[in-house]
């Protein structure tokens, strides 16, 4: 089965598992695909966050059987999608988990306008500079609506 919204994008969501640093240490990583255009971005995120996440701003998503994959879809499947990225960019900059909840509150908070900067500034700098051009973005974010 395919995920399509109605403006006929597919939008999906991957969690892999990733061994970074010296010890090898186990962390899991969200791919952000649109099936349109491939892969959109991807981001150090729990999955745990981004349940919650879903469950807090009650979206309708499908998803794997192994539940390693999320399908968006529905009318509102552009919006959570560019709230998603939003929250991953700036959580995978974080470095305690305590402050997650905040970050995730003002992203469930934001306007349309507000998120479409945000998720554009976001993959812009994801595509130019990698981890750390999103870890500028997400410290703008943080600092402007008073999360750090």
């Amino acid at each position: 089965m395919k995920a399509v919204s109605k403006n006929g994008k597919r939008l999906v969501l991957r969690f892999t598992t990733r061994r970074i640093g010296k010890q090898k240490k186990p962390v899991e990583v969200v791919h952000f695909y649109s099936l349109a255009s491939g892969k959109l971005f991807h981001a150090r995120c729990e999955h745990g966050v981004i349940s919650s996440f879903l469950e807090r701003i009650n979206g309708a998503v499908r998803r794997s059987k192994t539940g390693k994959t999320v399908y968006l879809d529905g009318a509102r499947a552009e919006e959570l999608s560019r709230k998603l990225i939003i929250l991953a960019g700036c959580r995978q900059c974080l470095r305690t988990s305590s402050k997650i909840s905040e970050v995730a509150e003002v992203v469930a908070g934001l306007g349309e306008f507000e998120s479409i900067f945000w998720y554009s500034k976001i993959l812009e700098e994801y595509e130019r500079r990698r981890f750390w051009g999103v870890c500028r973005v997400a410290k703008a974010f943080r600092v402007l609506y008073g999360v750090d």
